[in-house]
């Protein structure tokens, strides 16, 4: 039997496949610092990590440009480590298909830039993938935005599995990929600066490195008890995933905003859509692989119940008149002999106004229920779970291989439930600093991109409180430094007694867009799901010049560790 079992670290073991890939990366890393002219052997090789923050399309996008200008400067190579969160997963995830993708990554970067200038995958194939992922007992509003924001901003639907990424990690070409979430209870509970919050994937494990325990990735979401696989599920795919990776663009009330504007054009597109495939003559004025509602139910009408239903549910989140549409529901059901959703939705309509948003949203997901069981259909499932979980705004859901096991992690109280919510981790911190800082990984320089919408120094004074918390090796931030994050220089260094070397990089800054930062940011937002071909090449110049102006800083930093050889933590 392939080793499906929890697996408890005892503080000093990596997995067998990152231990794998990273001591085949060394001689790649060394034979790099030797063409820069920087002499050192396995055992003063410094361990750098790239990290890459969150933020959306200009995350993904900045990535990319940084990445790019590493490989033509040369220092690429030496990277042991790339760690993303939200918008820089995206990128990851599109690299490492390439099992060779740093000796390709200029290529890249062009059929990334052909990528995103396509029309996307359609609003009837995600429309479809959502309804499909709708028929799992764990949907949840993760697969809404993987199947409609992520597909519709990447210009893709990537069905393939992190763990099939295990070449391009393990072969030593490519830095070893560690992607960022964090667990939603835990994160309510204990806070951001809580180890059981944090929460990483590799193509090998996936886990909290926290607290030791991790499961192999393909058996991420199966089902667990007392650290035993009780029973096999598919491995999520990568669309999932960065839907999962990259679901928070900003605070909770701006995601409910957004969410709820980002539907209601969901909806009109879909009904757009219907209205001219009907006029094509084709079933009903539906899409052509749209379900059909029920058996006895296929007028023209019916097919479009459930857009009005979406419809209806959205408007009335945003606490929009939605009479027009009651009126048309209640004429199909009087029509059609449906009594029970007739008389439900006669009653809803009457006592809308007495109720709270919140108990609006129960009663219409009764309502949903009823429509379900008496027409049938997959998209009033769609509806009926999308409501339900936006009502408890539930993301990320997932089998916890932590159930009933005898873990350490019981002082967390993991181990009593069932399911764990994992989210974007650029809710707790925009930069991964608390997985390159597991001391297993013994990094030594930590090259930080910042992609952030806000303020450029928010990560790296967050991570500092959170390794002052956890007892972590870490450099003083001096406040005088980073006081004006309205007008950051290009870089920033961060050393110490016994700490990791941080370099901390802000996308914009006083040196390649010197007077235009506010106008930069205004212009990339991390809201926006889509950018012109001259907007992406602007924003890969300006990531590029980060890289290209401090080139000389980061070979200083590297000699600096490489002469102080027994700099480990």
């Amino acid at each position: 039997m392939e080793r499906s079992q929890l697996r408890k670290g005892d503080g000093q073991e990596l997995s067998g496949g990152e231990k794998e890939a990273t001591s085949n990366r060394k001689a790649k890393v060394l034979k790099c610092l030797e063409s820069l002219c920087i002499a050192c052997d396995e055992d003063n090789m410094p361990n750098i990590a790239v990290l890459g923050s969150g933020g959306g399309l200009r995350a993904m996008i900045a990535l990319e440009g940084t990445l790019v200008e590493l490989k033509k400067q040369g220092l690429l190579d030496a990277v042991m480590y790339l760690c993303g969160v939200s918008g820089s997963t995206w990128c990851m995830s599109f690299l490492y298909q390439e099992k060779d993708w740093t000796e390709k990554v200029q290529i890249l970067e062009e059929r990334l830039c052909d990528t995103l200038s396509k029309p996307s995958i359609g609003i009837q194939e995600e429309f479809n993938i959502a309804t499909h992922a709708a028929e799992d007992e764990l949907f949840s509003l993760t697969d809404v935005w993987a199947s409609f924001f992520v597909c519709e901003t990447l210009k893709q639907y990537d069905k393939t599995k992190l763990s099939e990424h295990d070449d391009a990690s393990r072969n030593g070409k490519n830095p070893y990929p560690i992607y960022a979430a964090i667990e939603a209870n835990q994160m309510d509970k204990a806070g951001e600066n809580s180890p059981g919050t944090w929460f990483e994937f590799t193509p090998h494990e996936a886990g909290f490195p926290g607290l030791e325990a991790f499961v192999d990735t393909k058996y991420l979401g199966s089902k667990f008890e007392g650290g035993k696989l009780t029973e096999k599920r598919e491995e999520k795919n990568i669309c999932y995933l960065q839907g999962l990776w990259g679901s928070a663009l900003g605070s909770m009330d701006a995601n409910k905003e957004y969410l709820i504007d980002f539907l209601k054009e969901i909806f009109r597109k879909l009904r757009e859509h219907c209205c001219a495939v009907g006029e094509a003559g084709d079933l009903q004025g539906l899409p052509v692989s749209m379900p059909v509602i029920g058996t006895d139910y296929t007028s023209e009408h019916c097919q479009g119940v459930p857009l009005l239903l979406q419809e209806f549910h959205v408007h009335a989140s945003a606490g929009e008149d939605c009479e027009g549409i009651f009126r048309h529901l209640k004429e199909f059901l009087k029509e059609e002999n449906c009594n029970n959703s007739y008389l439900k939705c006669c009653e809803v309509s009457e006592t809308r106004d007495l109720k709270s948003c919140e108990e609006r949203m129960v009663v219409f997901a009764e309502l949903i229920w009823i429509f379900e069981k008496e027409l049938g259909g997959c998209s009033c499932q769609l509806l009926r779970k999308t409501i339900t979980c936006l009502l408890y705004w539930i993301w990320g859901c997932t089998n916890n291989f932590l159930y009933k096991s005898s873990h350490d992690a019981q002082s967390t109280g993991l181990t009593n439930d069932k399911l764990i919510y994992l989210i974007d981790a650029g809710i707790a911190i925009n930069s991964a600093y608390p997985l390159v800082l597991r001391p297993q990984r013994k990094v030594q320089l930590i090259l930080s991109f910042d992609f952030s919408a806000r303020d450029p120094f928010e990560t790296i004074k967050k991570t500092a409180i959170y390794c002052k918390t956890n007892h972590i090796p870490f450099p003083e931030i001096d406040p005088e430094e980073i006081k004006d994050p309205d007008h950051p220089s290009d870089c920033y260094i961060f050393r110490g007694k016994d700490v990791p070397t941080v370099m901390h990089f802000p996308l914009f800054n006083t040196i390649n867009c010197p007077g235009k930062i506010k106008d930069f940011r205004d212009k990339f937002t991390t809201f926006t799901r889509h950018y012109s071909e001259d907007d992406v090449k602007e924003l890969l110049k300006r990531a590029k010049m980060n890289v290209s102006n401090n080139k000389e800083k980061i070979l200083n930093e590297i000699r600096q560790i490489v002469s102080s050889s027994t700099k480990e933590f």
